[in-house]
C-alpha cells in the first residue's frame, strides 16, 4: 500500500486524478473555494462522465476547466467539451492528457 500523500486542492485549484481524489473532494473541499478544476482520465473513467459532471456542478465558482482526454474518443471530444461548458458556462476549457498506458497519449 502506498503511503504517498497527494494534495488535491491548493490555491483554488482542485486536481482530480482518480476516484479516490474525487470522493475526497466531495467530502473535504469547500465548493465555493474552487476556482479551477482539473479532471484526470482515471477519474472520469471510474465515476462515469455524466455522473461526474453532474456532481461537480457544486463547484459553481469554477472559471477554468481542464480535462485529460486520454480515454475520450476523438469523435466524442466536442460533445464532452460541451457537457463541461454547459455545467460551467463562465469557465474557460482546455484539453490535457495524463499519458496513461492504454490511453491515446500513453506508451
Amino acid at each position: 500500500m502506498s503511503t504517498e500523500t497527494r494534495i488535491i486542492f491548493h490555491d483554488g485549484k482542485l486536481f482530480l486524478w482518480d476516484e479516490i481524489d474525487y470522493n475526497e473532494a466531495l467530502i473535504n473541499v469547500e465548493p465555493g473555494a474552487v476556482r479551477s478544476l482539473r479532471v484526470g482520465a482515471k477519474c472520469y473513467s471510474c465515476v462515469g462522465l455524466e455522473k461526474l459532471i453532474s456532481e461537480l456542478a457544486i463547484y459553481n465558482n469554477v472559471t477554468e476547466v481542464e480535462v485529460a482526454d486520454d480515454r475520450i474518443q476523438d469523435e466524442d471530444m466536442a460533445h464532452t467539451r460541451s457537457l463541461f461548458l454547459e455545467k460551467f458556462p463562465s469557465a474557460t476549457f482546455k484539453w490535457s492528457y495524463d499519458s496513461l498506458a492504454g490511453g491515446k497519449h500513453g506508451r
